[in-house]
C-alpha cells in the first residue's frame, strides 16, 4: 500500500494513501453548491459557528461571530492571530499549561489531551502550516485537511477555543475552502455516532495523562477528604506541567491504517 508523508517545516503527517479517494470531492463540492444556491453563505458560516458554540456550551456575542465571518469573506488567507481576536476578543496564544479534561472518578484524575508546553508554541510556525492548508490541492485532500485539523487540536495553542478555531481554519471555512468544506461542528451536535466516532479518532492522536487518586477511607472527616482531593488536583497539575513530550513529537502525526479508515468513515458519514 502507498506510503505517503506530508512535510511543511518542522511539521510531519505521515499516512497510508491508499482509500483516500473514496472521499469523492466532486460529490461534495456538487451538494455544496446546491446548498449556496438556496441557503446565503453567511448563513450557512452563521449556523455551522452557532453549532460549534453548543458544543463547547460557550454561546459568544452576535458581535464576535459576525465579526468572524466578516473576516473570513475579507481574507483569503486568515491569520490565526487576527480570527481568534475577532471571535473571541482576547489574548490569542496561551502563557500556561493546559489539558483536555477527560473521564474522571472515585479512583483516577485523567486528561484527554495534554498541549504543548506554551514555551514551545510558536505562532510563525503554526501560521506558515495553515498557509499550506489552504495551498494544497491534490485529491487526497480531505485527508490532509482533517490530519491538519487533528495536529492542531493536538498542540492545543489556546487557553481556550482550540475546536472551535482549529474546525473553523481547516475544515469549515465555506468561503475558502469550499473544496474540501466540511461541517464537523453541526454533525458533532446532531448526530451521536460521529460524535462517538469523532472521540475514537481523537484518543488515537491524543497525548493523554491518568493519575491514580489517593483512596479515601471512610473514617476520615469531611475537611479531611476536602484537603486530599486538592492535594490530588495538585498533584495532577504538576504532572501536566512537568510535560517532557518534545515539540517534534507534537509536530508529528502518524496516522495508523486504523485511525484513517476512521476518519474515512466520519467524513463519508457527513452529508450535508
Amino acid at each position: 500500500m502507498p506510503r505517503q508523508t506530508i512535510n511543511i517545516n518542522d511539521f510531519t503527517i505521515p499516512f497510508n494513501d491508499n482509500g483516500c479517494d473514496l472521499l469523492c470531492k466532486a460529490d461534495t463540492v456538487d451538494q455544496i453548491g446546491k446548498v449556496i444556491d438556496t441557503i446565503d453563505a453567511d448563513r450557512l458560516m452563521y449556523k455551522n459557528i452557532i453549532d460549534s458554540n453548543c458544543i463547547e456550551q460557550d454561546i459568544l456575542p452576535k458581535n464576535n461571530i459576525n465579526d468572524a465571518i466578516e473576516y473570513f469573506k475579507s481574507n483569503e488567507v486568515p491569520q490565526i492571530d487576527e480570527l481568534y481576536q475577532a471571535l473571541f476578543k482576547r489574548d490569542t496564544f496561551r502563557h500556561c499549561s493546559v489539558y483536555v479534561s477527560d473521564k474522571n472518578n472515585s479512583k483516577i484524575i485523567s486528561a484527554a489531551n495534554v498541549g504543548i508546553q506554551h514555551e514551545n508554541i510558536d505562532s510563525n510556525e503554526l501560521q506558515q502550516f495553515m498557509d499550506f492548508a489552504y495551498e494544497y490541492d491534490k485529491p487526497n485532500m480531505f485527508m490532509v485537511l482533517f490530519a491538519c485539523y487533528l495536529l492542531y487540536e493536538r498542540i492545543h495553542p489556546h487557553e481556550d477555543g482550540n475546536g472551535r478555531i482549529g474546525r473553523l481554519l481547516f475544515l469549515e471555512n465555506i468561503y475558502q475552502l469550499s473544496d474540501s468544506f466540511v461541517p464537523l461542528s453541526t454533525a458533532l451536535r446532531y448526530n451521536k455516532q460521529i460524535k462517538q466516532l469523532m472521540n475514537e479518532i481523537i484518543k488515537h492522536i491524543s497525548f493523554g495523562e491518568i493519575m491514580k487518586k489517593r483512596q479515601i477511607k471512610s473514617g476520615d472527616a469531611a475537611i479531611y477528604r476536602a484537603e486530599i482531593q486538592e492535594i490530588d488536583l495538585n498533584r495532577f497539575y504538576e504532572i501536566i506541567n512537568d510535560n517532557q513530550r518534545t515539540k517534534q513529537q507534537y509536530y508529528t502525526l502518524d496516522l495508523d491504517d486504523n485511525t484513517k479508515k476512521l476518519i474515512i468513515k466520519l467524513l463519508n458519514m457527513i452529508r450535508l
